[in-house]
């Protein structure tokens, strides 16, 4: 057989060869990796508040100011020309809280003079209500308004030759015992509410990492941003002021997280009101390679048929990129190929189970799948990878919860400071795509307080 005939037997072979591969509808193709894309790198945070409770009752108060409150109020002239007087506390100062004031109840006796003549000391009660604020630099100002006498007086009386009126007179005298009351008052609440010295020390200990589990390696980490004051609070003889730390906390698993350079006390920001929710950030990594163990046995030397055509995945593999979950295939059968589709990570709180959603075939694949196997791309592979890759997270997250409520039962954060906590919900937060894992947050939610001994 001459060459020309060798040839032209050659040709038609492969010519032959072609067609058959044609006719099984057998294809090949092999996509390019995705490119690569750059990670966000943090989950997001939300504050939390540490609560500290400060809380007097009305009758301590009074007992305090009783107790410091001199006897002798007032001995001098007064408004009327000759006339002096002696006022002179007669008894236990009361107080009550109501309407967010402190009404106050001095009882005293006063004596009026005029030259050699002089009253009967004449009983009776001044009445003041007073107002504590306490300033953004920490300092608490009590304001204290007269509002009058608790008795009735005659309308004028006789000194010796003198005719007044006893009420205007008193009244008058209010001024000199109100500012001994007022400077009394703010140093004695000051005393009962340590305000800065207190939240210092809990400050200051929040900065550090609190180990809550020794077994596990369990660490609180806090990181406190500023101290909130909400205004005082007066009512049914209960005096409160609430103070919150706001603060960003987690759970840390593994050996202690270093603490960072201590913040100093910021000034109190004053508000009508702060949210007074504790939030623990609990992150659970889940690893790509776990989520392969789950799912290869379920799709790894399965044939899949699609469009009368059949394949069977031989390879699988998973990794982050961006802020998408990328699968690898490696197909054999009707359609021979290296294959990358991406997808969406989800958690659902209500069932707490992890999935990849809106899977679909990267761009590059998709391109070739065009012009080669168009078929592929409307076949069922895609919601069988959604089907498939999933995890169910609720025995890891409720493991969390309960280490978590059991460890905030009684935490010493510093010598006489505990921090208790009851944790009530849990609250997905974020998910965060990287390179060998997803980091999913859920926040453990409740109410913590800080408590002096």
């Amino acid at each position: 057989m001459s060459l020309v005939q060798r040839i032209a037997v050659l040709g038609a072979l492969v010519s032959i060869l072609l067609t058959l591969c044609s006719c099984s509808g057998m294809k090949t193709v092999t996509a390019e990796r995705p490119r690569e894309e750059a990670f966000r790198t943090e989950l997001k945070k939300e504050t939390s508040s540490l609560n500290i409770a400060l809380e007097a009752s009305s009758e301590d108060i009074g007992r305090i100011l009783s107790q410091t409150v001199r006897k002798e109020l007032y001995k001098g002239s007064t408004g009327t020309r000759g006339v002096s007087a002696d006022v002179v506390r007669n008894g236990p100062i009361t107080v009550r809280a109501a309407d967010n004031y402190l009404y106050i109840a001095l009882p005293i006796t006063a004596t009026l003079s005029y030259g050699m003549f002089a009253t009967p000391a004449i009983p009776t009660t001044l009445k003041f209500k007073a107002k504590a604020t306490v300033t953004p630099d920490w300092k608490l100002h009590t304001e204290i308004y007269y509002i009058g006498l608790s008795d009735l007086f005659s309308e004028q009386i006789g000194i010796g030759p003198l005719s007044i009126k006893p009420r205007s007179i008193i009244d008058g005298l209010t001024q000199p015992v109100q500012r001994v009351i007022s400077d009394m008052a703010d140093r004695k609440i000051s005393e009962m509410f340590p305000l800065k010295a207190q939240v210092a020390n809990a400050w200051n200990a929040a900065q550090k990492p609190v180990l809550l589990d020794k077994n596990y390696g369990v660490w609180l980490k806090l990181t406190p941003r500023e101290v909130v004051l909400s205004p005082l609070y007066a009512q049914n003889n209960k005096v409160k002021l609430s103070v919150g730390i706001t603060t960003f906390a987690e759970m840390v698993v593994g050996p202690e997280p270093p603490a960072p350079p201590p913040v100093p006390l910021p000034n109190l920001k004053l508000v009508n009101s702060f949210d007074k929710r504790f939030r623990i950030a609990m992150n659970t990594d889940l690893y790509y390679r776990d989520l392969l163990k789950i799912a290869s046995p379920l799709l790894l030397n399965k044939e899949f048929i699609s469009d009368g055509k059949r394949i069977t995945i031989q390879g699988l593999d998973l990794y982050g990129n961006g802020d998408k979950v990328v699968v690898k295939l490696v197909t054999k059968g009707s359609l021979d190929g290296v294959l990358y589709l991406t997808g969406k990570p989800r958690f659902d709180p209500q069932t707490n189970i992890f999935s990849v959603g809106d899977v679909d075939f990267d761009m590059q694949t998709q391109s070739l799948l065009m012009q080669t196997a168009d078929w592929f791309l409307h076949g069922a592979i895609r919601g069988m990878l959604e089907e498939k890759l999933n995890m169910d997270l609720t025995q890891r997250l409720e493991q969390s919860r309960e280490t978590v409520q059991k460890a905030l039962a009684n935490v010493k954060l510093v010598d006489h400071v505990l921090l208790k906590g009851n944790i009530t919900t849990l609250k997905f937060s974020d998910v965060l795509v990287q390179k060998d894992k997803i980091s999913i947050q859920v926040y453990s939610e409740g109410e913590t307080g800080i408590y002096f001994q």
